[in-house]
């Protein structure tokens, strides 16, 4: 793992917490609830799906279980699913954050950017009022999972800037295989503001920032040693729109977006 991970995973980790009171179930249904678990976490998500359905039927009236139904349908490409599950939700409980935040991501994998905005504009404010102790810890949150010509990318989206960087967007890129490949961040580093401010005063003044598009990757050498590599992809005078973020993300996961400039030194 990089060692910019140490504040991460902020994945909507619901299965987390799955069926906490197993005390109210019978011994078949806490047996099935620790399968449906273990099926969630281990990305086995077609089984996963069908058990926590079934331990809905059992269980009607626990309203999380819904919630893992509708991520678990949504991981196995059934977004449909997914909203006939949280529409109802969020409107019974407009803040439900959880619920908000995985139509956030059925919307931003469906390209319905006005509902996908409408919905991260209200996990940022739930966030900064702190409306409730989970999402007030919770930095980022998983907003897609796309494949590309060479795998597949998972991308999160910052509630607000965090780590040393002020990372506002990061990505994990995967070969075909599944095995991670690097990370890609829009980062807006204090270090680079001082320049921004003298090149553009009046924007700088107003609270513009300067963003940069970042890559970081792993590789062992032949003595064994492993080496840390910085790409820069590009910088923006003010934040990008997170449309234009996603889609240098995806064309770097999938060969393109040659960057800038590179560096490499010791993992840290």
């Amino acid at each position: 793992m990089f060692s910019r991970r140490l504040i991460l995973l902020g994945v909507l980790g619901l299965a987390g917490a799955a069926c906490q009171a197993q005390s109210a179930m019978t011994p078949e249904q806490q047996k099935l609830a620790q399968q449906a678990n273990q099926d969630f976490m281990a990305g086995s998500w077609v089984a996963a799906l069908a058990e926590f359905k079934a331990l809905q039927i059992e269980l009607p009236n626990d309203e999380r279980i819904p919630k893992f139904v509708a991520e678990a349908a949504i991981n196995t490409g059934d977004r449909a699913q997914a909203l006939t599950i949280l529409l109802p939700i969020e409107r019974a409980k407009p803040d439900d954050w959880q619920a908000s935040s995985l139509l956030a991501r059925v919307y931003a994998e469906e390209r319905k950017d006005a509902d996908r905005d409408a919905e991260l504009a209200k996990l940022t404010k739930l966030h900064a009022d702190k409306a409730d102790a989970q999402i007030a810890k919770l930095n980022q949150i998983l907003l897609e999972r796309d494949v590309t010509a060479k795998g597949s990318v998972r991308i999160w989206y910052s509630l607000e800037p965090w780590g040393r960087y002020k990372t506002y967007v990061f990505s994990r890129v995967y070969d075909a295989e599944g095995k991670e490949t690097s990370e890609v961040t829009l980062e807006s580093s204090d270090f680079d503001q001082p320049m921004y401010a003298k090149e553009h005063p009046k924007e700088a003044a107003a609270g513009s920032r300067r963003f940069s598009m970042d890559g970081y990757g792993r590789a062992t050498q032949p003595n064994g040693a492993v080496s840390q590599t910085h790409a820069t992809y590009g910088f923006y005078d003010g934040q990008p729109a997170y449309d234009a973020v996603r889609d240098k993300i995806l064309s770097i996961a999938g060969g393109g977006g040659h960057p800038m400039s590179t560096s490499t030194g010791p993992a840290k």
